[in-house]
């Protein structure tokens, strides 16, 4: 399953990014992170490793994470596993005129039953997964401009 959406921040891409970037700042405006856990730094950040818990229904689900790319202030990217599925998801961050154009690219890659589950039900969880994000985008965008 491939999920792309995008929005414009009235800010520069320095102030965007640090809220992508940092994980305490990221837990702001990503609803269903509840706890995150540096598990190696990197100096280059790319191999970076971490562990993020996420709740969603009452239910937690612990993600593994390596950042598998990296340009400051330009993008960021990330490889996630967790037992129902591997993500890996990039933040794009483009200025223009007045603000940064974040996009956000996720590729979803379901396992067992999630797979057979999905084939049931995808158009539901994929309009699920979009709705969370742009809801996500809306809460960064806001948290930004008034920052």
């Amino acid at each position: 399953m491939k999920i792309s959406i995008s929005k414009e921040i009235s800010k520069p891409a320095e102030t965007v990014f640090q809220w992508i970037e940092e994980p305490e700042k990221a837990m702001e405006w990503q609803q269903n992170v509840k706890a995150a856990e540096s598990l190696a730094n990197k100096p280059e950040v790319i191999g970076t490793t971490f562990k993020e818990t996420i709740e969603e229904g009452g239910k937690s689900l612990e993600m593994y994470g390596t950042v598998t790319k990296y340009v400051k202030d330009k993008l960021i990217g990330f490889h996630l596993i967790s037992k129902i599925h591997e993500v890996d998801v990039c933040y794009y961050l483009n200025e223009f005129h007045g603000g940064t154009k974040v996009l956000v690219e996720s590729s979803i890659n379901w396992k067992f039953p999630m797979n057979i589950i999905r084939l049931l039900i995808g158009k539901k969880i994929e309009k699920g997964i979009v709705n969370q994000l742009e809801s996500e985008l809306l809460e960064l965008k806001q948290i930004c401009e008034t920052y």
